[in-house]
């Protein structure tokens, strides 16, 4: 049986290697695509025969994005104080949420459950209009808290969902034996539930983030057309539109822009995965 095994696994692993291989180019080329055309001299980007290196090799597109009639660095700041500030508050409110869908018993738990992810896939589009309305009414409009609170609300479901799959996999005794130590419900959550479950924590913020992060039509909205406010997505275009789809100064924009998220996704990697893989099996 094992032998049989063996062989079955040695036969997929190139099918295997072939299939990820394909998936990475497919993923992979349009950005190569981006940072090739962002080395180009401005206006050479159209040249026939394509060029997948550019004969010239020129940094012209990123002094310019980085210079007073851009300042693509101030959008890139906007997204990190949005992304970052709307997972923490992401994570302070789902972890609460699926603390207590995997520790206490109530009716309606499941549903509950069932009925926060309902909420978290309506496509934000279709709120977009209340949601106005409401910051409009709070007084937010204008400022980066009206982008913070909607990608909090909207990140909420998804870290309910995989916390509550990772907290149900904690052992009662943890808690138990704090309790009798005297702990309250609160110095044991943050003290020791939310340390053990870290896995948990890092793909629920990761993914919060990463959403914020692309997050465009909500923050287009929001702006009112403010330069000083736009984040990464609205900036690009804003940029496409000043300038007349100039690609390589886009393109230098979009390189800029995605440093970020590359270098988080690689930091949190291993973190991200294990969580995932945690709450899947556990839960």
């Amino acid at each position: 049986m094992n032998t049989l095994r063996i062989r079955n696994t040695r036969a997929h692993l190139p099918v295997s290697i072939l299939i990820t291989a394909v998936i990475a180019v497919f993923a992979l080329l349009p950005l190569y695509w981006i940072f090739v055309t962002s080395l180009k001299v401005p206006g050479t980007e159209f040249r026939l025969p394509l060029e997948y290196w550019p004969a010239e090799v020129s940094f012209e597109s990123y002094r310019q994005v980085l210079g007073e009639g851009f300042r693509v660095q101030r959008a890139i700041l906007n997204s990190l104080f949005v992304s970052t500030t709307a997972m923490i508050g992401t994570l302070f409110l789902g972890s609460l949420a699926a603390y207590t869908m995997a520790r206490l018993r109530f009716h309606y738990r499941f549903g509950s459950l069932l009925f926060i992810q309902a909420a978290g896939m309506i496509p934000p589009i279709i709120v977009i209009g209340p949601t106005f309305v409401l910051l409009k009414n709070l007084g937010l409009l204008g400022s980066l808290w009206a982008m913070v609170l909607p990608n909090m609300a909207y990140g909420v479901p998804l870290a309910a969902l995989l916390m509550t799959g990772y907290l149900s996999g904690i052992p009662y005794s943890i808690e138990e034996a704090a309790r009798i130590d005297g702990a309250s419900w609160m110095r044991i959550f943050y003290s020791i539930v939310l340390p053990v479950a870290a896995p948990g924590l890092f793909s629920a913020g990761v993914l919060s983030f990463l959403g914020s992060w692309g997050e465009f039509m909500h923050a287009f909205t929001v702006s009112l057309g403010i330069r000083e406010l736009q984040t990464v997505p609205v900036a690009v275009l804003s940029y496409s539109q000043a300038f007349e789809l100039q690609w390589t100064w886009i393109s230098a924009a979009t390189v800029l822009a995605i440093i970020p998220v590359v270098a988080l996704v690689v930091v949190f990697q291993r973190y991200v995965v294990s969580g995932l893989t945690g709450g899947a099996v556990e839960g």
